[in-house]
């Protein structure tokens, strides 16, 4: 009596504690997703997840592309859709109600120098002796010649006499030879001269305090902008046409379509799954068990992922979804066994396939890995999000869900058309090895015919009406080329400064030929302290009173006045810096072409029209300073991560090798369960080398998903731990379906990068799977 109840009382008590792991399991997803939705930064900025340079000038670019003056300004254009101008009465009226709108700091035209030069005096004047020149040997010797002091004495009655007299009266107190316009007369203010004439296109530059990244609040701010117009278009009865472009306009856009990806793909890939599995599996508990486990998988990586890296970003979560098709892997084959068996039966089953389960489960990692390491930014999260994903899915399924299947009915598994598949390889097995190795010949002569990418804008043709539409607002407010320009770098502002002053020697040489049209440097804005001390120098000894006897006449000559404007002022002993200028209005003609990092500054001196081979040669003898063009550095990108990603493939493919060869101790094995992933892959490239299609990078990252992924077929197929082969095939095939499904939910979304690596992956796991009992010799032995 005592014996039984001691039994009944342990079997109450293990039956109690397994009631709680069941409570368990079910709970855990909510309270997951709760903490998720408290405490996880996500992200939607697609080029902090595509785009990365390798040294400090990209990184430091990037930044400035993120954070910047770069990126906070709009470029607006409002056209009259005729040949009539643009109303300066509308456009007025329209500046102030732009700039009222919240988080807007300044709304100005591109060629508007009014603040400028009402600013000249103030700031450049007390430096006259020391700004005048970047030339001052040549210039000086031509100033104070008897006919350059005549000159200056009739220039300076002019400017008295011209509409910013005033502004010149203030000027000439401190520099009476004009000398700080000097640079200016001589660049011919060339921000104005950059400017195109076309009067049917009024155009603007709006700055926002938000960085262009913050894409909520950029987001606003262009709806406001519409709103305004439209408004205000409507109280004037005109109808002018609004267009705008910038880094905010690209920001918010690229937001929208990683938002509609991430929720067409994820609502898509979920469902898909769920419903085949309830086709495959037809048990709605099932069903329930599975969803709850993934719902835990994903939710943990999402976390994992967030403690990582400190956010998540939204393409992470997108491609992060196809992780359920690889996951549900393992509790496929956990139910597959499972369900054919009594109860009692089957916690021994599963932790009899347990180990072929964890094999795969570390061949899928290595891809996840070198996945990581291609060189796409974006892609290190994701490996982070499914390696965590892939160990989570792992032990769930072994110590968790069999607990939960203790009750499940018994259901044999029949997945259509697998054991009709299975039963022809047997019975054509010869013909069909003859087949697949006359196709791999094939495959193979046609790999030195592969078409490669050349330029990576071919990856996002999504966003070719954004870059069309930059292109013709650009057009319309400019001559500088966009994208391409000399950039010139240096440890400090003053080093780069110098080093941008030996550029403009050698452009001004270049554009004395067809190569160049004309440059629009930081001079006169903004002059090295080095330039400045040689200037003062030099200037010192022109003040004789020779010369300043001349300057005397040539001012009587003009009936000027000799008592206050016949004198030389010394020049300051001190020297203006970048810092001072920026605290001026002028900062917003500079500060998007002056990034500062904290170990190095880069200026960019812009172009117009021009022929890049020249330039490049022009510029190459200049330590710090070379030619840069956005599409050069992202076909370098391009090539880079092509290379890379050839040597992953290979460095993954090794390590896969040496997993199964230490598992195995025999070559014949390991190949044997290799073949089906290699082979698939190489058939796939031999094929796209026959019908020309294009290769990236994206695709030898695919084939190495596909290695991965279909090595865990040949795993379950060789070693058949559970002794029923058919079962096995049967289970191998409804992951297949789950994996091949969850990545063909990727061809809806709008991204061509996502498309192209869905593309790769599902064909090539179906392959693999197909390949599996052809180049897999049937051995009804059990692998221990």
């Amino acid at each position: 009596m005592m014996r039984q109840s001691t039994y009944c009382f342990r079997n109450c008590k293990g039956n109690n504690l397994a009631n709680w792991r069941v409570i368990g399991y079910y709970l855990i997803p909510p309270l997951l997703a709760l903490v998720v939705l408290v405490g996880v930064n996500f992200k939607t900025d697609l080029s902090a997840f595509i785009i990365a340079g390798d040294n400090a000038e990209e990184m430091l670019l990037a930044s400035e592309m993120q954070s910047g003056a770069l990126s906070r300004r709009y470029l607006i254009s409002i056209g009259s859709g005729s040949t009539e101008a643009v109303s300066e009465a509308f456009m007025q009226p329209l500046k102030a109600r732009l700039k009222a709108i919240d988080g807007v700091t300044e709304v100005w035209s591109p060629g508007q120098s009014a603040v400028a030069i009402e600013t000249l005096p103030a700031v450049y004047g007390p430096y006259a002796g020391a700004w005048y020149s970047l030339n001052p040997e040549a210039d000086l010797a031509q100033l104070f010649s008897e006919s350059g002091l005549q000159q200056r004495a009739e220039l300076l009655k002019k400017a008295l006499l011209s509409p910013q007299g005033q502004v010149v009266t203030s000027l000439v107190k401190h520099d009476p030879l004009l000398l700080s316009l000097n640079a200016f007369k001589a660049q011919g203010l060339q921000l104005q001269t950059a400017q195109q004439g076309n009067k049917a296109y009024a155009n603007l530059v709006l700055e926002t305090a938000m960085a262009g990244l913050d894409v909520p609040a950029q987001k606003r701010i262009q709806d406001t902008i519409r709103k305004v117009f439209n408004v205000y278009n409507h109280k004037a009865q005109t109808h002018y046409q609004l267009d705008m472009t910038g880094v905010p306009v690209f920001a918010v856009a690229t937001q929208t379509l990683v938002q509609g990806d991430i929720q067409l793909v994820s609502v898509l890939s979920t469902i898909s799954l769920l419903l085949l599995f309830l086709l495959v599996f037809r048990s709605s508990s099932a069903l329930l068990q599975v969803s709850c486990l993934l719902l835990t998988v994903i939710l943990a990586a999402i976390l994992i992922t967030q403690q990582v890296f400190g956010y998540v970003h939204g393409m992470t979560v997108a491609i992060g979804s196809t992780l359920v098709g690889i996951c549900i892997d393992y509790p496929i084959h956990a139910i597959a066994h499972a369900q054919s068996l009594k109860p009692a039966q089957r916690l021994p089953i599963i932790a009899k396939i347990w180990p072929s389960m964890v094999l795969g489960g570390i061949t899928t990692l290595v891809g996840y890995m070198a996945l990581g390491a291609s060189g796409y930014p974006g892609f290190k999260q994701v490996a982070v999000y499914a390696a965590s994903g892939i160990i989570i899915s792992l032990l769930l399924t072994r110590f968790v869900l069999p607990t939960v299947l203790s009750t499940q009915a018994s259901r044999p598994l029949n997945v259509p058309f697998v054991a009709t598949w299975a039963a022809f390889c047997l019975r054509f097995r010869p013909w069909l090895l003859a087949g697949v190795a006359v196709v791999t010949v094939i495959s193979c002569l046609g790999l030195g015919s592969l078409h490669w990418m050349a330029d990576m804008q071919e990856l996002t043709p999504e966003l070719d009406y954004l870059k069309q539409n930059d292109k013709r607002i650009r057009a319309r407010m400019t001559s500088i080329e966009p994208g391409r320009f000399v950039m010139v770098t240096g440890n400090t502002v003053d080093a780069a400064l110098q080093t941008s002053e030996a550029v403009y020697k050698v452009l001004d040489t270049l554009k004395s030929s067809p190569a160049l049209t004309d440059y629009y440097g930081l001079y006169p804005w903004l002059l090295s302290e080095h330039q400045q001390v040689v200037n003062k120098q030099l200037l010192s000894r022109y003040f004789t009173p020779e010369n300043l006897a001349r300057w005397r006449q040539a001012l009587g000559q003009q009936g000027l006045s000799v008592e206050q404007l016949g004198h030389f002022n010394d020049p300051q002993a001190h020297t203006l810096t970048l810092p001072e200028v920026l605290a001026t209005p002028i900062k917003k003609l500079l500060d998007n072409r002056v990034i500062q990092g904290q170990q190095q500054t880069i200026l960019m001196i812009w172009l117009a029209e021009h022929q890049p081979e020249a330039v490049k040669a022009a510029v190459a003898g200049i330590d710090g300073a070379h030619y840069f063009s956005q599409r050069d550095l992202l076909n370098t990108m391009l090539d880079t991560y092509t290379d890379r990603a050839q040597h992953l493939l290979l460095a993954g493919l090794l390590a896969i090798i040496l997993i199964l060869l230490v598992r195995y101790k025999s070559w014949l094995k390991t190949l044997q369960t290799l073949a089906p992933a290699l082979l698939s892959a190489l058939i796939i490239l031999g094929f796209w080398a026959v019908t020309g299609a294009v290769i990236s990078f994206l695709h030898l990252v695919g084939f190495l998903l596909v290695v991965a992924i279909c090595v865990d077929y040949g795993i379950f197929y060789q070693e058949n731990r559970s002794g029923d082969r058919a079962l096995t095939y049967q289970a191998m095939g409804a992951a297949m379906l789950t994996s091949a499904l969850a990545f063909a939910c990727l061809l809806v979304s709008d991204s061509t990068a996502l498309k192209v690596l869905a593309g790769v992956v599902v064909l090539g796991v179906v392959l693999g799977y197909l390949l599996c009992p052809i180049l897999i010799k049937p051995n009804d032995r059990q692998t221990g």
